[in-house]
């Protein structure tokens, strides 16, 4: 019996049954520990079919071709930050005050980000592949969903937040996090890391005060 269902529009395969999910997750994993171990460029629909232990013709049940495996290799990294950082926030204080949560969530995202030997390299190959004026789903909405929107929902005494709002507080604290993750410089990286808290600090309290 088949152990993946077709998925519309793509043509490509989605898995529905445990085999098919452990195959996609390995092809992930291989993916994810070639860049971590020797660079984006190591990562071939071949190489990544070999250390998964699966034919290439196999990968490409799963994946258009390198750049959708890339593609889907970051966001996986990005629902494992995204799902700590929602944890994280779920255990709050009751009484913690909108910029110490703000600032806490923010350690707890690059944190969570840098412990992921492999994501700014997944990073660099996703925003050569995936422009940020395109975007219209992948990491972006896991952080909307499952971060920026509880966290307001918290803290904006519940009441729904504008979506216009959201997507351009996501997209300003998004990319700024995104140069800083692909920065190697240590001094470059510490201003940064001011410059992200800071235009946070401020378009929370735009937020704020716009639902008072």
């Amino acid at each position: 019996m088949d152990d993946t269902s077709p998925d519309i529009g793509s043509g490509k395969i989605l898995p529905i049954q445990d085999r098919a999910f452990r195959t996609r997750t390995a092809l992930l994993a291989a993916a994810e520990d070639l860049v971590a171990r020797q660079g984006i460029e190591a990562v071939t629909t071949t190489s990544v079919a070999v250390a998964a232990g699966c034919s290439v013709g196999t990968l490409y049940r799963y994946f258009a071709d390198r750049e959708a495996l890339l593609l889907a290799a970051y966001d996986a990294t990005v629902q494992r930050i995204v799902a700590r950082c929602a944890a994280e926030l779920a255990a709050l204080p009751a009484d913690t005050s909108a910029p110490q949560a703000a600032r806490f969530l923010l350690g707890v995202y690059l944190e969570a980000a840098e412990a992921i030997p492999a994501h700014s390299g997944l990073l660099k190959a996703m925003r050569s592949i995936r422009p940020i004026e395109a975007e219209e789903g992948g990491d972006r909405n896991h952080i909307v969903h499952d971060i920026v929107a509880p966290f307001l929902a918290r803290f904006a005494r519940n009441r729904p937040a504008d979506p216009l709002r959201l997507h351009l507080l996501n997209v300003l604290l998004g990319t700024l996090v995104d140069l800083y993750l692909v920065t190697s410089d240590p001094a470059a990286r510490a201003r940064l890391k001011q410059d992200v808290e800071a235009h946070m600090l401020l378009a929370l309290e735009r937020a704020l005060q716009s639902e008072s």
